[in-house]
């Protein structure tokens, strides 16, 4: 898992459009299936997800996250529920998880 960082606009991506995240609440939910069990949650703020004011999303994994997810393919999405209510899908995708390939 490499740690990554987002950051959102309102309109145009210039300085002074990024989204305010006071007061937000960020989560993932990876899964194998879209329909299928949780494998792992990440939220913020204490657990793999920080926002801030100036429209940065940064998220990373502890190396306890990361072994608890078995090899495979898996979906996620981050979600964000803002301050007023409003939940919005900011990026989703594909993650594969690899075995390690040298033994010890």
């Amino acid at each position: 898992w490499a740690p990554g960082t987002l950051t959102v606009y309102n309109g145009s991506a210039t300085s002074g459009n990024e989204v305010n995240f006071t007061g937000a609440s960020g989560k993932i939910e990876i899964r194998q299936t879209l329909s299928g069990d949780v494998v792992q949650t990440l939220t913020s703020p204490s657990s793999g997800i920080t926002l801030t004011s100036l429209g940065v999303i940064t998220v990373t994994m502890t190396d306890e996250q990361t072994t608890a997810i078995q090899p495979g393919e898996y979906k996620y999405d981050l979600q964000v529920t803002l301050a007023g209510g409003t939940v919005k899908t900011y990026t989703y995708g594909s993650l594969t998880v690899q075995a390690d390939t040298t033994a010890n």
